[in-house]
């Protein structure tokens, strides 16, 4: 259901290299690709108000290639999409949930330019570093902080995110329920039910959130509140799908270190607790939302489905 791919690399990781000069990450870049990150490069200066002197290549996937350019002192992050169809098709994660979501979700990283033809995004730089760790005490902090990451999806701001969807995939709009959360298609697949999906999908009872189940993708402020930075994956549904993903101990989420590093299942229910509370989810919507979050790990990561 998640996309991990704004995760910053690995400390030494050889695919993820730094660049002295633009034109180096143009010719590192796949041949299909060099164009557009080259457009991205000259919008990225533009920015930066001067020629870019430092690349540093935080990943590169098979959906986008991210990129922290830097001129002098300043910087800003560069996220190309690679498919095609990207700045049209809204049905799964990519290039126009990002752009949008940027707007909706709070505290999130600003577009400050973007190429809808080049598939580039333009992202305020929130400094995350590279080989972060994480203690039990940082992920429950974290987590405890979602409420504040999310609108309700009936918020003028959701509905115009919703809207903007609609009008920029008026394909994926006629199927139905534009702006949800991406993936879902895989519920239907493993047998969830019209009705489920449709309580699961109800804009009153949902919220409008990044996706992201990755740790990696949020920066602490110094006042203790959270910055999102990786918002293609933003959709809406029941906010049941944040208490299960809580109680299970984040089975979405990328390897964080293991059991023996991360927050105890005890923990991990304190916290569902707490977000259940924080959006008065019942236990039936909870259900649902286990069945949606397991029916989609099921296809997605297999490993992870019986969590």
């Amino acid at each position: 259901m998640t996309d991990h791919s704004f995760s910053p690399a690995r400390s030494g990781a050889t695919d993820c290299p730094v660049f002295t000069g633009f034109d180096e990450l143009v010719a590192w870049s796949s041949s299909r690709a060099r164009l557009h990150v080259s457009r991205g490069g000259m919008i990225a200066a533009e920015r930066l108000g001067g020629a870019i002197d430092s690349i540093e290549v935080l990943s590169a996937t098979p959906r986008s290639i991210v990129a922290r350019c830097r001129s002098r002192q300043r910087s800003v992050v560069l996220k190309h999409f690679r498919r095609r169809d990207s700045a049209r098709n809204a049905s799964g994660f990519g290039y126009l949930r990002a752009k949008f979501g940027a707007k909706v979700l709070p505290g999130a990283a600003a577009v400050l330019a973007y190429d809808d033809e080049a598939r580039v995004l333009i992202h305020e730089d929130l400094g995350v570093r590279s080989g972060q760790q994480y203690s039990a005490e940082d992920l429950v902090r974290w987590a405890r902080s979602w409420p504040d990451l999310v609108v309700p999806a009936t918020s003028p701001a959701a509905q115009e995110f919703r809207d903007s969807i609609g009008r920029s995939d008026p394909v994926s709009a006629a199927k139905g329920c534009p702006g949800a959360l991406p993936s879902l298609g895989l519920a239907r697949q493993a047998g969830i039910t019209d009705d489920q999906l449709r309580k699961f999908l109800d804009p009153a009872l949902s919220v409008m959130w990044c996706g992201d189940m990755n740790p990696a993708n949020f920066a602490e402020d110094g006042d203790g509140t959270y910055r999102q930075m990786d918002g293609e994956g933003t959709g809406y549904c029941d906010p049941a799908l944040l208490v299960v993903e809580a109680r299970l101990g984040l089975p979405s989420a990328p390897d964080l270190g293991g059991p023996d590093i991360g927050p105890s299942a005890g923990q991990w229910d304190e916290v569902g607790d707490f977000l259940a509370s924080c959006w008065s989810v019942t236990s039936e919507r909870e259900d649902i939302a286990r069945l949606v979050l397991t029916s989609i790990l099921t296809e997605l990561a297999p490993t992870r489905a019986g969590s």
